[in-house]
């Protein structure tokens, strides 16, 4: 009886091993479960990925629906905020730069 136990963990083993690490076409088992909606389209897709046939198309997911976007400063919606360096800026840093590294 204990050999079967321990013949039944191999096995298990070697199936859990098999589903996280080895590859199929460029992908685990593990990572077409999670990509799958359904058990029965990670069925589908897995048979036909590993005959070599393309797996049947699911349908698209629904969108969200399109929000119209504003031009920036009009409409009341702020401008975009952009990064921007004045010269006084560049002095500065370049001061500080040369502070910290007369300070060695």
């Amino acid at each position: 009886m204990l050999k079967l136990v321990l013949k039944l963990a191999v096995a298990g083993a070697a199936l859990a091993a098999v589903w996280a690490f080895v590859p199929f076409g460029g992908r685990t088992l593990a990572d077409r479960w999670k990509a799958a909606r359904t058990p029965s389209e990670f069925v589908d897709r897995t048979w036909a990925e590993m005959k070599g046939t393309p797996p049947a198309k699911a349908p698209p997911a629904a969108r969200p629906p399109a929000q119209a976007r504003q031009q920036p400063g009009r409409g009341g919606a702020p401008a975009r905020p952009t990064e921007g360096h004045t010269e006084a800026d560049r002095r500065a840093l370049d001061r500080i730069v040369a502070e910290h590294l007369d300070g060695r």
